[in-house]
């Protein structure tokens, strides 16, 4: 194996398109014109799946059922992707630049890496980080 490519469900695609292009970078490597319903964007290598159902406000993120199932940290860290980039500092700074929904300040953590964490328009909660210390 060597490559992972999440899919979230969204509720509307052409905003959350918007938002991972021009706030978070990404770029867009295929879409349907005709009927934009799904999306594969693309950073670095990192690959995201965005699909929009006819049916919106289904069961999402992975936050609401650690919420549900009593998770002690009430959701947080209930990460729905952790990404690894070198240099998550510069990225931090444009997050913040853009007006991006930080949910976790960028710190130092116990298990040895500097992240942080981000919302996405549809509630997804993404983590970026590097690895500092084995």
């Amino acid at each position: 194996m060597n490559k992972l490519a999440p899919q979230f469900i969204v509720d509307h695609l052409k905003s959350s398109v918007t938002f991972y292009t021009e706030k978070l970078g990404f770029k867009v490597d295929w879409m349907n014109d005709h009927d934009p319903k799904f999306v594969i964007l693309n950073r670095e290598g990192v690959v995201l799946m965005l699909r929009q159902l006819s049916v919106n406000k289904l069961a999402r993120p992975n936050r609401i059922p650690f919420i549900d199932s009593g998770w002690h940290t009430e959701g947080a860290e209930a990460w729905d992707a952790y990404i690894w980039m070198d240099d998550v500092e510069t990225f931090y700074d444009q997050c913040i630049a853009h007006n991006v929904s930080i949910v976790k300040k960028l710190q130092l953590t116990d298990y040895g890496n500097l992240d942080f964490e981000i919302e996405d328009p549809d509630g997804y909660i993404l983590c970026f980080g590097k690895i500092i210390k084995n």
